[in-house]
């Protein structure tokens, strides 16, 4: 073991498999991202940055170019770093004199984030469609789709909306209040339930708090989607089963991660799930009738015939967009394979995974789903995913879930419990939804 290895608290090389009969070994700092190899990831993430964002201007197309913003803001950070180490005793330990390069790849990252949340566009977008839908459910107007997408909205509430007629009830009681009201109300449910999901996945309170800044996370409370309490829905399935498949009820994917429930048998849990979808069916049908979901089912027929027509603002992020249809089955199978396959949480935080492959749209705040499966990563991969996710959404996002999907095989990559690292939320739990008590600061 060198020196260096040893003061960095890694062992001088790691066995990730064996070759030829010998033990395959890479050096420690390619695995967990410190040394020569963080650096370049540190330098790869910011020419990442920049390109993603050579044409932004914050916080709008007439403010100031992103990249003018960034550079300083992210310097800032840095010197600060530097000079709050000058303070700090040697003892020994790098890191507590000299910069690490995943110090460097968080400050970069948050930088990002924080301007990209700038910039996020049209408030409460996704609200505004929820209301519209309650206005002509009250006024006895189409409320979906009848017809095929040609082109893109400038209002963005204007935009389809999607879900099933049981939510009509609650969006129409929701216009009845003044839109300040009711626009104070859905924001401040979905900034509580986020920070409730992170606290039972694992996350201190300073760390919860943080998150919200993370694009997935900032963008669904802005725009008002809501994915952030679909999220909720899945954070709290370790205890309360029944909501994973509750999940289902805005988005049909998201019920994929009911099957967590089939493996360990919890039947009770599915069928109270079942159960309260189908209570909300009978309880809303004699408000919207039998109708309502005739349209709705031609509805999702006409956005999905759409899609190929506008795929950059109807598929999102979804793989539907880059890769044929067959291509797409073929990873959503395989990701819901590596799922189940999985015992215990770790089952679930993968079908947070698949159901983000398996989506026939994603936008940013749908990855929120892989947010457990994200923090079994290490200090160094997760600060990579989380650089590469605080900008706007684009292909290149896909390289998270890829980098999860390689912990599943490489766990030298994965969080080490032992070995806590100052910059990893999940400190010294073993992995998402620690049992017993909710962290503590």
């Amino acid at each position: 073991m060198t020196d260096r290895a040893r003061r960095q608290g890694e062992p001088g090389a790691l066995r990730v498999g064996r070759h030829a009969g010998r033990p395959v070994r890479l050096p420690a700092g390619l695995v967990s991202l410190e040394g020569w190899p963080g650096w370049l990831a540190a330098l790869a993430a910011a020419g990442y940055i920049l390109a993603a964002t050579v044409y932004w201007r914050v916080p709008d197309p007439t403010g100031i170019p992103f990249w003018l913003l960034w550079i300083p803001l992210a310097g800032l950070g840095l010197a600060g770093l530097v000079v709050a180490r000058r303070g700090q005793p040697a003892e020994g330990a790098l890191t507590r004199r000299h910069l690490r390069p995943v110090e460097a790849l968080a400050v970069g990252a948050v930088s990002a984030m924080l301007l990209t949340d700038a910039a996020a566009g049209q408030p409460l977008r996704d609200l505004g469609i929820y209301l519209h839908a309650g206005e002509h459910f009250l006024a006895g107007q189409p409320v979906y789709l009848s017809g095929l997408i040609r082109a893109v909205p400038t209002d963005r509430t204007l935009y389809p909306f999607l879900y099933p007629p049981f939510s009509l009830p609650f969006f129409a009681l929701l216009v009845r209040l003044p839109y300040a009201l009711a626009a104070l109300l859905w924001t401040a449910a979905n900034v509580a339930g986020a920070l409730v999901a992170l606290r039972l996945v694992g996350l201190p309170w300073r760390w919860a708090l943080g998150a919200l800044a993370w694009p997935p996370f900032w963008s669904g409370i802005y725009v008002g989607n809501v994915a952030v309490l679909s999220f909720l829905l899945f954070a709290v399935g370790p205890w309360l089963g029944g909501t994973l498949v509750v999940g289902a009820a805005f988005k049909l994917y998201s019920g994929l991660a009911a099957l967590w429930l089939v493996r360990p048998a919890r039947w009770r849990a599915i069928v109270a799930g079942v159960g309260i979808l189908l209570g909300l069916v009978v309880v809303s049908l004699p408000f919207v009738g039998l109708g309502l979901w005739a349209d709705w089912v031609q509805g999702l027929r006409f956005y999905q015939a759409s899609q190929p027509l506008l795929p950059e603002y109807l598929y999102g992020l979804g793989l539907g967009r880059y890769l044929p249809l067959a291509a797409v089955v073929v990873v959503a199978l395989a990701a819901l394979a590596m799922a189940v396959l999985a015992r215990g949480r770790e089952g679930l935080a993968r079908l947070g995974v698949a159901t983000i492959a398996a989506s026939p749209s994603a936008f940013g705040h749908g990855f929120l789903m892989a947010v457990p499966a994200l923090l079994t990563l290490r200090t160094g991969w997760l600060w990579l995913g989380l650089a590469v996710t605080s900008v706007a959404p684009g292909l290149a996002w896909w390289l998270v879930p890829l980098a999860i999907a390689a912990g599943w095989f490489l766990p030298p990559i994965r969080h080490a419990a032992e070995a806590p690292d100052p910059l990893h939320p999940l400190g010294r739990a073993t992995g998402p939804w620690p049992d017993g008590a909710l962290p503590t600061d």
